[in-house]
């Protein structure tokens, strides 16, 4: 069966340019993407994301120099969750490649703060087929993914199911989507866009209810979101046909390695010790250690 979603709705703040090259960013093993629809818990999840991954890095940076060495010291902060964490859509955060002006790239700040932090985190409002999946490879940008006369980058997949979902798997990378209830994602929605700068909403909530449920909105259709990820957990596997020998399962603890973790905002509510743990997991952060975890991170 195919499915095709209709172009996606977008902000002042991003272009078709801009879509286009969010695509078409290379992947390296380590990046971080925190998905979802808006007002699903987004920023939330940014905050839990990159405390736990400074302190692994602290600890990580301390057990590999002597006690008595500066050396081991890391101050990293953020005062924004924004400084490591970045909205991958805006224009904002990308520029004209220096080699040549139609192609964008990230932009000097987004780089240099990831070069800080020493891995790439994003977050994004972006659907499934709208991310990037291919790896990088020697520093090159892979084979662009967009269709011609197709900006927005937001068709289904083919008639071929299974080469779509192939193709759909990504090479690299780690990928977690936040959902939450949709009533309390559209009572949210309607009130962060009435007050925000950007793409006021200026109608009645009814007006913007019915707007929502059609699409209209910025970032479309929630069900079209949910649709989207749905395809990469279906089998939630990498692409390994390329023969990437740091992808697979480590058999080491006999846990498989998967591109995507699926979080709720209302488990993160009930249950946050869980989830963080779950995310723990998923990105493989070893170094932080028990005590600090439930003494210093967790409420």
């Amino acid at each position: 069966m195919t499915t095709t979603f209709p172009p996606m709705p977008l902000l002042p703040v991003t272009s078709p340019s801009t879509i286009s090259a969010c695509r078409n960013l290379p992947l390296r093993p380590s990046d971080i993407f925190i998905c979802s629809y808006p007002k699903s818990g987004t920023t939330w999840t940014q905050h839990i994301v990159l405390t736990l991954l400074l302190a692994d890095r602290k600890y990580k940076i301390a057990a590999s120099t002597p006690c008595d060495s500066d050396a081991g010291k890391d101050d990293l902060a953020y005062n924004h969750v924004s400084d490591y964490a970045p909205f991958f859509e805006i224009d904002a955060h990308w520029q004209s490649s220096s080699s040549t002006n139609s192609t964008k790239v990230l932009a000097d700040s987004v780089r240099e703060n990831h070069d800080r932090l020493g891995r790439r985190v994003f977050n994004t409002h972006l659907r499934w087929d709208m991310l990037p999946k291919r790896r990088e490879v020697d520093g090159s940008t892979p084979q662009n993914d967009d269709k011609e006369g197709n900006d927005d980058v937001n068709t289904g997949p083919s008639d071929d199911n299974d080469s779509y979902i192939h193709k759909e798997r990504p090479q690299c990378g780690k990928f977690i989507y936040v959902t939450r209830n949709q009533i309390d994602v559209v009572a949210s929605f309607y009130h962060h866009l009435s007050n925000q700068i950007e793409g006021t909403y200026t109608d009645t909530f009814e007006t913007f209810l019915r707007d929502w449920m059609d699409g209209k909105i910025p970032f479309g259709s929630s069900l079209h979101h949910l649709i989207g990820f749905a395809g990469g957990f279906a089998d939630n596997l990498y692409d390994t046909s390329r023969g990437h020998d740091d992808i697979g399962d480590d058999e080491s603890t006999g846990v498989t390695d998967q591109p995507l973790l699926l979080l709720s905002y209302e488990k993160m509510k009930s249950n946050l010790r869980t989830e963080v743990l779950r995310i723990i997991s998923f990105l493989n952060l070893t170094h932080i250690p028990s005590h600090v975890l439930e003494e210093e991170i967790l409420p």
